[in-house]
């Protein structure tokens, strides 16, 4: 809302076509009573007849009166229908006693045209135009024929000059005020509208953020869930027909345990970023062990790394240090790695997982054997589209993984790069540099 002049003013009137012509008819009503009051005054120091000089005066105070009412019940165009029909008697008296053709009439014939061709709305807008043009044409003609009696009150060529200065003057202040009122409610008008757009274009633009939002954390609850679930339910479908001995069965089940257990952990890990993101909160930073964190990683992603008979390799370079580390993110980028490792990696492979602790940096390295990334799919890997590949044992992809990965790295200030080992392995690399958190 804005307060303009004393008036409380809100977005919702400015923008509303029949609230500004209210205002701009009791505008012209408040004027024109000023108008033929300041007429009939001057045709009484001009010496017209007292006819029209108290017919200005008396049909001034209905406009007046006008304004009140408008502005209490609205109804604007009716009024403004009624104040033009007044404007013609007053104009048509005006011709009758004021030298007619000769007067200033036809400047009120002018203004008449210029206030319903502004403000009269639809057909009425024609039938003023017609209506006004024929009643000046029967006045001008019924004086050129004889057939109205005008009365001549112009003494000479100065006091008929005098007389039109003067009407021009005010008509010309009323046509200027009138319009120069409509020019600026329309550009007000136009400027709140403007200023709404631009905010709806920002609402617009920040609910498609959010749909984007949505769209990537959907994906990485779907991507991170999928292998986890699927594998439970292949176990599961094996021993329902029976697949497995009295023996194999306990362990079994104690794979299964494991499972469940890991699966649990990574739903806690995923779903605790995708409330983070959601929440538009800053990401929990824990006090981690980064050896406990990347064992932890390892083991989440051994009952996988099984079904292909691979095994995961962790190394450690450097002595395990305890920092602040968002760890839920971690995990989720680590996990999403290893798995892309066992995906790709032939059986009976071994995949590297390498933690490198110096005093500026962490990194962990996952490497795996299998067909090289090439060149091309190289400069495409962390861009967001879906694209299908399948794995050594046709496990399908979608390609959103690494994408995930990296968008979730950078919004925790952490790097992820690809590069191949001297021996032909495709390489992950995640590395946080620790200067940068003091």
């Amino acid at each position: 809302m804005r307060l303009k002049k004393g008036l409380l003013i809100s977005e919702e009137n400015v923008t509303d076509l029949d609230y500004i012509q209210r205002k701009i008819v009791m505008t012209i009503s408040l004027l024109t009573f000023a108008l033929l009051l300041l007429l009939g005054i001057s045709d009484v120091f001009l010496g017209m007849s007292p006819v029209i000089v108290w017919i200005k005066i008396g049909i001034a105070f209905p406009f007046l009166a006008t304004y009140f009412l408008i502005s209490r019940y609205g109804r604007a165009q009716m009024a403004l229908n009624i104040l033009l029909f007044l404007a013609h008697v007053v104009i048509m008296f005006n011709f009758l006693y004021n030298d007619g053709s000769n007067g200033p009439t036809i400047y009120a014939f002018f203004l008449v045209l210029v206030v319903s061709a502004l403000l009269i709305r639809g057909w009425a807008k024609v039938a003023w135009f017609i209506g006004s043009f024929a009643m000046f044409f029967l006045l001008f003609y019924g004086e050129v024929r004889g057939f109205l009696i005008v009365e001549h009150y112009y003494e000479g060529a100065e006091s008929q000059f005098t007389d039109h200065a003067v009407t021009i003057l005010w008509i010309s202040l009323f046509v200027f005020t009138v319009l120069h009122f409509f020019i600026r409610s329309y550009q007000n008008q136009n400027k709140v509208l403007n200023e709404i757009k631009q905010r709806q274009e920002q609402t617009l633009e920040e609910v498609k953020t959010l749909n984007d939002q949505k769209n990537r954390l959907i994906a990485i609850l779907s991507h991170d869930l999928k292998n986890p679930i699927g594998m439970l339910h292949m176990t599961l479908g094996m021993l329902d027909k029976g697949f497995f001995e009295q023996g194999e069965m306990e362990q079994i089940f104690g794979d299964l345990k494991n499972q469940s257990f890991h699966l649990n952990k990574v739903l806690n890990n995923t779903l605790s970023w995708v409330m983070t993101e959601l929440g538009d909160s800053p990401n929990e930073v824990h006090e981690t062990s980064v050896e406990e964190l990347t064992m932890e990683i390892q083991d989440m992603m051994m009952v996988q790394a099984m079904e292909k008979n691979q095994k995961i390799e962790v190394s450690l370079s450097g002595k395990d240090i305890t920092i602040p580390l968002e760890s839920n993110e971690v995990k989720i980028i680590l996990k999403n790695l290893l798995d892309n490792a066992i995906k790709f990696a032939p059986l009976n492979s071994k995949i590297n997982l390498d933690l490198t602790i110096d005093r500026n940096r962490i990194s962990w390295a996952v490497s795996n054997e299998g067909t090289v990334i090439s060149p091309s799919d190289q400069n495409d890997l962390f861009l967001f589209r879906a694209r299908t590949s399948y794995g050594t044992k046709r496990e399908k992809g979608t390609g959103i993984g690494l994408p995930l990965c990296k968008r979730i790295a950078d919004k925790i200030s952490y790097e992820l790069d690809y590069r191949l080992t001297p021996d032909q392995k495709n390489c992950f690399i995640l590395s946080k540099n620790l200067t940068r958190m003091h």
